[in-house]
């Protein structure tokens, strides 16, 4: 198991849905992701999730998150 520190946020969503997308469009790109919740599980709406990824692989998936949604 790898530790916590080998893991860096790329992107912080709104929603976990939002972060599920975002996680599946990195490891389309071979990118491995995870979805870590951050929000209140009291009040849903408020709920955000963050996508987490290898600190080897952040370059790469910054990248990747920040070009335009491919049709």
């Amino acid at each position: 198991m790898h530790a916590a520190t080998d893991w860096a946020p790329v992107y912080q969503a709104a929603s976990r849905a939002e972060a599920e997308l975002v996680r599946g469009r990195l490891e389309e790109h071979g990118i491995e992701a995870v979805v870590v919740d951050n929000g209140s599980s009291a009040y849903p709406p408020l709920a955000q999730a963050a996508v987490h990824v290898r600190r080897g692989d952040l370059l790469r998936a910054l990248h990747e998150v920040g070009k335009p949604d491919e049709a």
